[in-house]
């Protein structure tokens, strides 16, 4: 292995399910192996690190090389710039919006105690990007792949709700989004709670089913 120099501007750029945030793989891209490194922009007013907490027990650290965020930790609301970083243990809720443009975000996190294995979610939003440029059919075909590759993974499940949710799939929405609860850990309610592709599920009664307030 030899090293590499890559500058921010040379990565690749995979929008997530609903556009923003858009991942910008650094630990695919330089051959990480030890703990995961990927950066993430959004237009100004988007999210570039989603609302969420680490099910899986990640510690995480941030830091804003570009723009400026306002990043939300717990009940604590705090902007900062360039050359700040802030580190999150696995069970607090975090969130950050850009408020400028091109703002970019280096999330950088592993499980302690644990040797590090690549995250699903990774290859999953590339290669869904990748599909949903061949339009609905293509990018429904990769998900029901992958379901039926992992079929025990919460992840996958979890993906699939949020794609049927975007496309209007009420029903298919509920059931992936169900499934993916029933597999996962607990934190995963409160990750689609706070997560806007569900939006358009809130209002049905099968959302106050699944425990949703």
């Amino acid at each position: 292995m030899t090293y590499k120099v890559i500058h921010i501007d040379e990565l690749d750029r995979y929008p997530s399910m609903s556009g923003v945030p858009v991942l910008m793989p650094l630990r695919q891209r330089v051959g990480l192996s030890a703990f995961g490194a990927n950066c993430w922009t959004g237009p100004p007013g988007a999210y570039v690190i989603e609302p969420h907490s680490e099910p899986d027990g990640d510690e995480e650290l941030y830091l804003i090389m570009r723009g400026r965020v306002r990043f939300t930790v717990d009940a604590d609301t705090l902007e900062a710039g360039p050359g700040t970083f802030v580190y999150v243990p696995p069970d607090i809720r975090r969130a950050a919006v850009a408020i400028e443009p091109e703002t970019v975000v280096l999330a950088i996190g592993a499980k302690p105690g644990e040797a590090f294995e690549p995250k699903a979610w990774e290859d999953h939003q590339i290669a869904f990007a990748k599909a949903r440029v061949g339009g609905e059919a293509e990018a429904r075909a990769f998900i029901a792949e992958t379901l039926a590759r992992q079929p025990k993974a919460w992840e996958g499940a979890y993906n699939a709700a949020c794609f049927e949710a975007l496309m209007g799939n009420v029903a298919a929405a509920f059931d992936h989004l169900a499934r993916a609860i029933e597999l996962g850990p607990p934190q995963v309610r409160q990750l689609a709670a706070d997560g806007a592709d569900f939006d358009s599920l809130r209002s049905d009664p099968r959302w106050q089913e699944l425990g949703f307030r």
